[in-house]
């Protein structure tokens, strides 16, 4: 999937590079619920800094199941392509699943952090940050953005990610580590005075990964990303150009379960034989 996602547009044979550009576009209806969440988030909180507080958590969940039924309306899916309907039964727990991440987000600290800071502050919160999060380390590029950042009357600024998947701490913790590096390389910030979190929405059970950029090892952290960059250098014939290693070179997973949902499988994996359509999307 990587080098369909990231050179194939560009370097595949031209017979296939527009079925590449089909297949590129598709979503997942589990990607569509995060959307959802995402973005009714980012507009209550807009909505937050106006008017001086929030909409009703009933009509919170109310607006993100709507987005979400609006985005699985409209935007090409993988499950439409490959015939898959959502059945009465999984329609309802997915709902389920969206109000219970804006039960969480409303239940949250971070939301009641945010209020009570003065209000003259509140302009001061960056809610779902433009542009993709780019920044250098050791003049390499790499990526990382979080949904929300904000200072609170501790002097600390707290980087936000909320997460509507099913919990992977570790590759969570890399990633928030990674948030502090984007705060101090892009908006100056203090790395000590940084806070990175991510809130597991969808299982309010799950604690909240906290980061206090105080502990954390900024050389060793550094060494992680860039061993993470020179792994995807590594698969390239010329770096400078971006240009990837022949389509062998990128081994095909071995678990096949990860090409059941895969937007690229008819290509990759023309032959592959699923399992009857039932109980799937997830």
């Amino acid at each position: 999937m990587y080098w369909y996602d990231y050179y194939g547009k560009r370097f595949a044979p031209e017979h296939e590079k527009n079925i590449i550009m089909e297949l590129s576009q598709l979503s997942r209806i589990p990607f569509e619920l995060g959307n959802s969440v995402h973005n009714t988030i980012a507009e209550i909180l807009k909505d937050l800094r106006i008017r001086g507080r929030p909409i009703s958590l009933d009509e919170a969940k109310e607006t993100a199941v709507n987005k979400f039924e609006i985005l699985v309306q409209n935007k090409p899916l993988i499950e439409k392509r490959l015939g898959i309907e959502l059945n009465p039964e999984e329609r309802e727990k997915i709902h389920g699943q969206i109000k219970t991440s804006m039960t969480t987000f409303y239940g949250s600290k971070w939301l009641t952090m945010m209020q009570d800071m003065p209000r003259d502050m509140w302009d001061n919160w960056h809610i779902d940050p433009e542009g993709y999060g780019e920044f250098r380390i050791e003049g390499k590029k790499a990526y990382a953005k979080p949904d929300l950042l904000f200072e609170y009357k501790d002097g600390r600024h707290y980087l936000v990610e909320w997460k509507t998947g099913k919990p992977h701490r570790d590759e969570n913790m890399f990633q928030v580590q990674a948030y502090l590096f984007y705060a101090k390389d892009i908006l100056g910030l203090d790395l000590e005075k940084t806070v990175g979190v991510v809130q597991y929405l969808t299982y309010p059970s799950e604690k909240p990964i906290e980061v206090e950029g105080r502990l954390v090892n900024p050389m060793e952290m550094k060494n992680k990303i860039i061993s993470e960059i020179k792994l995807i250098e590594s698969k390239c014939a010329d770096v400078s150009k971006n240009k990837p290693l022949p389509i062998g070179q990128f081994p095909k997973t071995e678990e096949l379960g990860y090409c059941r949902m895969c937007k690229y499988r008819e290509i990759c994996r023309p032959d592959y034989e699923s399992e009857p359509i039932q109980s799937r999307l997830f």
